[in-house]
């Protein structure tokens, strides 16, 4: 019989993240066909625009009275999925998430933990009451199988179920939504696109001016780098890049932002090959079937890249280079066609897995 009628999502939502944005649009569209009576709800920074979008009841994520709320209306709480449970952004973040788990256990409402990327957790007080409150929960899946050793680490004794990111669920807009975003932005489909996705983090002045270079030889060989904004603070990044390169006599790159996780994934399709800096980035690509480089600033990056087969640099080192972007990339250029075809092989799997998510919160429904 079934009688879960309301079901509560917590993660990183509605803050025009495109990555978590993704994760929840996946999300939300497989159980909607999976369970069309079910209400979904959704703990958001934005909750009118979450609820708008995605046709969910949105609650404010900062307050205590609606998050309070939320939990007391669900009859099952998902958390994730993403990398939520870290101290790397603060451990006040670390705290507030697992709060939420907390509190819907205080309030006696079964929990799940979907999906999710787990470290690195540095600090001793993070990693006890991550263990502590992560044994009580009803289940649990990891995007990676970093994450599983982690939580072993961490002495968390309940089985962990190794996944992939729901974001492999999600389908492109059409064809003619992507043409015309690139058309906009004066981007020609036809012209080689290269994406550039980087973010404002880990970015000393010698990996911007090797980006520089990277754009020109791009340029030379008849590429179109264009930069696509994951965030909106992202765009800071392009708006310096895109100043030194008028200073150097070059043309601005075309700059996208603020769109659907769907017409990034379409856009992204459009394009030859992809360096980027989130791990969501590269996770679009490699759905799509782009060939991709990954800047191993986190590494939950590296360790997506080495799955499939596709080149990671390092981190930059704050203080002088550690590598040369063109030539990285001109290897990397190389091996397109072999990249091309491992990702295509790769999709099913991850696909596969992805599933495995929303099975486990369904088991849970019934």
């Amino acid at each position: 019989m079934l009688y879960v009628k309301r079901i509560l999502l917590s993660g990183y939502y509605g803050f025009g993240n495109t990555g978590d944005e993704a994760i929840l649009a996946s999300t939300v569209k497989a159980l909607r066909q999976a369970r069309p009576d079910l209400e979904i709800m959704v703990l958001s920074e934005h909750p009118d625009e979450t609820g708008s979008t995605y046709g969910v009841r949105g609650f404010h994520r900062m307050s205590p009275t609606q998050v309070l709320k939320a939990i007391h209306l669900a009859d099952l709480v998902v958390f994730g999925g993403g990398s939520l449970l870290q101290d790397i952004t603060s451990l006040r973040s670390l705290i507030y998430y697992l709060s939420i788990i907390r509190l819907s256990r205080l309030s006696g409402k079964p929990v799940v933990v979907y999906a999710n990327g787990i470290g690195p957790i540095r600090s001793k007080l993070g990693r006890f009451l991550t263990k502590h409150t992560l044994s009580r929960v009803k289940a649990i899946t990891v995007r990676d199988a970093e994450s599983e050793t982690e939580l072993r680490r961490l002495g968390v004794p309940l089985p962990v179920q190794v996944t992939a990111d729901p974001a492999f669920l999600l389908d492109p807009s059409p064809d003619h939504m992507a043409d015309s975003i690139l058309k906009e932005h004066g981007i020609g489909s036809s012209k080689g696109i290269v994406w550039i996705a980087l973010r404002r983090m880990n970015t000393p002045p010698w990996f911007l001016n090797q980006i520089q270079d990277l754009i020109g030889w791009l340029r030379q060989e008849h590429r179109e780098p264009s930069f696509l904004a994951m965030q909106e603070r992202d765009l800071a990044v392009a708006q310096v890049l895109n100043r030194e390169l008028v200073s150097a006599g070059q043309k601005p790159m075309p700059t996208v932002s603020g769109i659907s996780p769907e017409d990034a994934l379409s856009i992204l399709g459009k394009g030859d090959y992809c360096l980027g800096m989130r791990l969501h980035t590269l996770i679009l690509s490699a759905r799509v079937g782009v060939p991709f480089m990954g800047v191993e600033i986190d590494p939950k990056i590296g360790a997506f890249c080495r799955s499939t087969g596709c080149p990671a640099m390092p981190g930059p080192d704050p203080q002088e280079p550690n590598f040369s972007i063109v030539d990285e990339f001109k290897a990397f250029m190389q091996d397109g066609d072999k990249l091309r075809q491992a990702l295509q092989e790769h999709l099913p799997r991850f696909r596969s897995l992805a599933r495995q998510n929303i099975d486990m919160v369904l088991s849970y429904l019934r």
